[in-house]
């Protein structure tokens, strides 16, 4: 075997290098979530076959003889003279040096796949680095071979680097050509650009290999035995790991196997996945079971949920092109006081990009109050080889999507079409799902009783007529926003304006169940926005004289006075009724006359009333609507 040794090229124009890299930063606000997350999709894109990805973390204690720590040693000495150091990097450099001024033995973390394809060193299509080149010594160089691999950006590699206190880590790969199994080792050192003793400017990158001018690998029989594999899969080995403050390695060991579930549920419930950390495995056969053990908050909580819905069958699959094959999981929560409504995005590989809808860019809108709580998980899995919008729009650290990562004007353009339809398509079968049409009373009154209290005959507590409460069906919202006066009224309800352009209105007459003509009678112009009725659902009482209305719209742009409650008969006659007490969210409404006299200026983009009358009407749908101001009155009706 050739001798080893530390090689740090010449810094022939005496760049500076400092110690807070960018690759390594990017990841050191969550240090270990981000090393697990970043490991095993590496691990997951290089899988070989249909047996499950195995992962394996593992502490070891290696020697300094195993990886020439006293020529390490001497190396940090020289950076810590380095003009180019600054005070947190002095800090970590002088911690290495104690390390390996007393420690003979250093402890290193060890991550290891099987079932994959290796690293190979062969060179790419068009004399691109090869896998191996790339995962070592690349920068910005993804290490994959297929267009649909999570890792697109060339960076997860330095989560490796955040977490060691030598800023040293060793990799070791092997794969398969038809006649041997190929192995090749090498080590790297991220430090900052210094001066050697014999006054020769040097890089602060180095690696670990056979002392030749280009720094080559142990290749095949010259790869250390302690580094060898003898199964395709690649390894790599901290050095200096440092356990979290307060982490005895019982306690490491849980927390990482619930990093490991938290991101990639999907992908172990599915069979496609399998991690090790220290004594303790996770599988398909078990995941439930070890996650419900691990579980310590509301996260937790809702991961529990994500893996048994991830072990159901999809309600519904389809193509979309520029995405590939969405599927939709979910589950709906027969107690309607569970208002839990999780969504997550997995893609490809098993892994979740979020649960966070917002970051989606997916147009899923808010959740109707009235829905039904429910989990659902949102999976992607690209076309083969070919380039996913999802997989572009993916942040670096694959927590989110954003269409800035998408720098081509017309492939953007494309980007948000194809999620918007994305986005619909799930929002709908969601809908279909957990947007039930019918609430029972006993349910929905009892949730409302919380906030305000039932009245019946006579105005003395009750629930409507009879023993039992009134029923109530409710007709789901149409998705919608109006641009004028942001009152969130369905297509062709107002009679404002709508994407800039006022629309033409029936002449006379008064306003229908469905609210056209705004609310009274027409003379055929455009109405103002403030007199558009503003409502977003409306609720038809089956029997009693108890009628509790839910209203969600969007935050008007403009002041609403005097919002009162309408009853539209079967002949589309108007009732005004008189608005008894009137709640937005758990806050309290000014009601005077009957009317709510003003909505609250809150920071929520949109508004959830719950209205309460005890007044007996011959209508069977209800609307709100907002009282013209008086310059305006004339022009269209009463409001």
């Amino acid at each position: 075997m050739p001798d080893m040794f530390w090689q740090f090229p010449h810094n022939e124009f005496q760049e500076p290098e400092g110690f807070n890299h960018a690759g390594i930063s990017h990841f050191t606000d969550n240090r270990e979530g981000n090393l697990i997350r970043e490991s095993i999709q590496n691990s997951l894109d290089a899988r070989a076959g249909d047996a499950p990805v195995n992962v394996t973390c593992d502490l070891w204690e290696l020697p300094l003889t195993a990886f020439r720590g006293a020529e390490l040693r001497r190396v940090f000495d020289w950076v810590a003279g380095s003009p180019h150091n600054d005070e947190k990097g002095q800090e970590q450099i002088e911690k290495g040096k104690r390390l390996l001024d007393y420690q003979q033995r250093i402890t290193t973390l060890r991550i290891r796949d099987s079932n994959t394809t290796g690293a190979r060193d062969v060179p790419r299509d068009g004399g691109a680095p090869s896998q191996w080149d790339s995962l070592t010594k690349g920068s910005g160089l993804p290490a994959k071979e297929q267009k649909d691999a999570a890792g697109s950006f060339g960076i997860g590699k330095h989560s490796a680097f955040a977490v060691t206190d030598l800023r040293a880590v060793l990799y070791s790969t092997a794969w398969r050509d038809p006649s041997r199994l190929n192995q090749r080792f090498i080590g790297k050192a991220i430090l900052v650009s210094h001066v050697d003793d014999n006054g020769e400017h040097r890089r602060g990158t180095g690696y670990l290999s056979t002392g030749e001018s280009n720094a080559p690998p142990f290749k095949n029989n010259d790869v250390p035995r302690t580094f060898g594999l003898t199964e395709q899969g690649t390894a790599i080995y901290i050095l200096g790991y440092r356990l979290p403050p307060n982490q005895g390695r019982p306690a490491w060991q849980r927390a990482r196997i619930a990093d490991a579930i938290s991101n990639y549920f999907h992908a172990i419930t599915h069979g496609n996945l399998v991690v090790s950390v220290g004594d303790m495995e996770v599988n398909a056969g078990n995941i439930g079971e070890r996650y419900n053990a691990l579980a310590f908050d509301e996260k937790s909580a809702r991961t529990a949920n994500f893996i048994r819905v991830s072990g159901t069958k999809p309600v519904a699959a389809e193509h979309f092109a520029g995405i590939g094959t969405a599927s939709l999981y979910i589950h709906v929560y027969d107690d309607d006081k569970d208002k839990t409504r999780d969504i997550a995005l997995v893609r490809d590989s098993g892994m979740m990009i979020t649960d966070r809808p917002q970051d989606m860019v997916l147009g899923l809108g808010r959740i109707p109050a009235l829905w039904r709580g429910f989990t659902a998980i949102i999976e992607c899995k690209s076309d083969r080889n070919e380039s996913s919008y999802i997989r572009d729009a993916e942040s670096p650290r694959h927590d989110r999507l954003s269409l800035d990562y998408i720098e081509d004007p017309s492939r953007k353009r494309d980007a948000r079409s194809k999620l918007r339809e994305l986005g619909q398509w799930v929002r709908a079968r969601i809908e279909a799902a957990a947007g039930s049409e019918t609430v029972h009373s006993d349910d929905y009154i009892d949730e409302l009783a919380k906030y305000f209290p039932i009245y019946g005959d006579g105005g003395k507590p009750g629930a409507g007529t009879g023993d039992k409460p009134a029923t109530v069906t409710i007709s789901p919202p149409r998705q919608s926003r109006a641009t004028g006066g942001g009152s969130g009224l369905t297509p062709g309800e107002h009679g404002g304006r709508r994407g800039g352009r006022r629309r033409p209105r029936r002449q006379g007459g008064g306003g229908s169940a469905g609210g056209r003509g705004g609310g009274g009678g027409s003379t055929g112009t455009g109405r103002r926005p403030s007199q558009s009725p503003v409502f977003n659902i409306r609720i038809r009482p089956v029997s009693g004289e108890t009628h509790w209305v839910a209203a969600s719209f969007d935050k008007p742009e403009e002041a609403l006075p005097a919002i009162r409650l309408v009853a539209v008969g079967e002949d589309g006659a108007e009732h005004p009724l008189h608005i008894q007490q009137a709640k937005s969210g758990s806050d309290l409404l000014e009601v005077k006359d009957g009317a709510i006299t003003a909505l609250p200026d809150t920071e929520a983009t949109r508004h959830q009333l719950t209205i309460n009358t005890v007044e007996p009407v011959a209508g069977k749908t209800f609307r709100l609507a907002s009282q013209p101001p008086a310059d305006t009155q004339q022009q269209g009706g009463n409001g």
